[in-house]
């Protein structure tokens, strides 16, 4: 059976994917290194608060939500995110107060943060509605907007400030599909009863979340504090690339399998559970592996096409560092991380983030002032191997998520091969199309056996799983 609403978010993803690569090439553009930089400390520092004040109720809420009692988990999830923003107010207005951080700064981040938790929060009540048409159009939607928006806001000279605002708009407006399915919930039957289950499991997520985000963003911080703000624009904007491109298929396998997987579960089916993630293990090693060996092979090729010189020059060295990073932290994030929403151990995340901030913070300290982008990227990769291989050990004693062993041994060698094979051929023929052609043929044909072999396309419909949930 043809996985429908697979497919949908799968298209949909790869459409916000392409949006935000042309908002990336106009956004580097207009602002340059150093004022794209200011806006990746910004971003980080929204992404940093973000994890600690809201991010843990969006996720607890998916893995406690009870279909016969949606309304209540609706409403009590909206009122403790209205409690968190509203903490998070305080918080940034007193370290504006103590004269820490700039109040244009502040405010910047409080718009990033309140503009990403609306819409994140509105999108996963759609996605656990099995609304996958909703949540695909906020998807598009936003994407459209933070182009549009953010465009506008640079070129009336808004600078990185106004354009982490513009960015926020677009969130807050992208919401507005994903919000039209709470159209016949009334939210004001929250419960006290809920939102402690909410609470009483998503406590260890406040901090795990957190420590996550902090753990993601200390290269960047590190970076703008020993080189500056010049050196941490290209940084983070051929990370960023390559973190969106390698999300696009992760964030379509948690969409529909995993909840999917959630649903059958929740339902008690524990073998189809178990079947349906088998099969989004696949398709999360094939999106590791292959999208690994891509930007290997192509990723100087698209950055070129996307990116100004300036931008990638000082970071061409770095893409298979990070193409590897992003790897094993699909695996991580898209999969092995799942295994807290099938049992009750949520604190393995938290066990699990914070192993990662500690590895990444001692190798920035260690590597950023003496090796600069590159010793930051080092650290990340490092840091994303430890973080997965962890997850993959300490959650198998609380709920084994399958493993196929078979796509295991076959889709690394795959793209190993295909590296290698790609390496040599630009030693042996002469040019510099006919090899890209070549290596392009190849890696199509490698990726399409993996998918055909493996089933990838073939896969559980979210319709399919929903039948018989009661949803108000």
């Amino acid at each position: 059976m043809l996985n429908t609403s697979g497919l949908l978010y799968l298209s949909a993803r790869a459409v916000s994917a392409a949006g935000n690569l042309l908002a990336v090439a106009i956004f580097s553009r207009l602002a340059g290194p150093a004022e794209y930089g200011h806006y990746v400390l910004i971003f980080a520092w929204s992404l940093i608060v973000y994890g600690f004040g809201a991010q843990w109720m969006r996720f607890a809420y998916f893995g406690v939500y009870q279909s016969e009692r949606f309304g209540e988990y609706v409403g009590s999830l909206a009122r403790l995110l209205g409690v968190g923003v509203t903490l998070v107010a305080l918080v940034l207005l007193t370290l504006g107060l103590l004269g820490l951080f700039e109040p244009s700064f502040l405010v910047a981040v409080f718009a990033l943060v309140c503009g990403i938790t609306l819409y994140e929060a509105a999108f996963e009540v759609a996605r656990t509605l099995l609304n996958a048409r909703g949540a695909a159009l906020a998807m598009i939607l936003r994407t459209v907007l933070m182009v549009g928006f953010g465009s506008a806001s640079l070129l009336g000279g808004g600078g990185a400030r106004g354009l982490a605002i513009a960015i926020a708009v677009a969130h807050i407006f992208a919401a507005t599909p994903a919000l039209a399915t709470l159209s016949k919930l009334r939210l004001s039957h929250f419960s006290r009863s809920a939102s402690l289950h909410i609470v009483s499991y998503g406590w260890p997520l406040l901090l795990s979340f957190g420590v996550t985000a902090v753990g993601q963003s200390i290269d960047r911080l590190l970076l703008a504090h020993y080189l500056g703000l010049a050196t941490l624009g290209p940084y983070g904007v051929v990370a960023d690339v390559l973190r969106q491109s390698f999300s696009v298929l992760g964030e379509a396998i948690i969409l529909s399998l995993v909840t999917v997987a959630k649903t059958q579960s929740n339902r008690g089916d524990n073998e189809a559970a178990n079947q349906t993630l088998r099969k989004a293990f696949n398709a999360c090693l094939a999106a590791a592996t292959f999208g690994a060996a891509f930007f290997i092979v192509f990723g100087d090729v698209v950055l070129q096409a996307v990116l100004k010189p300036e931008f990638i020059a000082p970071t061409r060295d770095l893409i298979p560092i990070f193409a590897i990073a992003f790897a094993f932290a699909t695996m991580r994030n898209f999969y092995f991380a799942q295994v807290i929403y099938f049992t009750n151990a949520s604190y393995l995340e938290l066990i699990v983030s914070l192993l990662f901030l500690v590895v990444s913070t001692a190798l920035s300290i260690l590597l950023v002032p003496a090796f600069g982008p590159h010793g930051a990227a080092i650290a990340l990769m490092v840091a994303s191997i430890v973080a997965c291989v962890a997850f993959m050990l300490l959650g198998r004693r609380w709920y084994r998520m399958p493993i196929d062993l078979t796509a295991l041994g076959v889709m690394p060698s795959l793209a190993i091969l295909f590296v290698f094979g790609a390496h040599a051929a630009a030693g042996l023929v002469s040019g510099q199309s006919l090899p890209l052609l070549l290596d392009a043929g190849i890696f199509a044909l490698c990726g399409g056996f993996a998918v055909h072999h493996f089933g990838l396309l073939s896969l559980p419909s979210v319709e399919a799983a929903g039948e018989g949930a009661v949803v108000p």
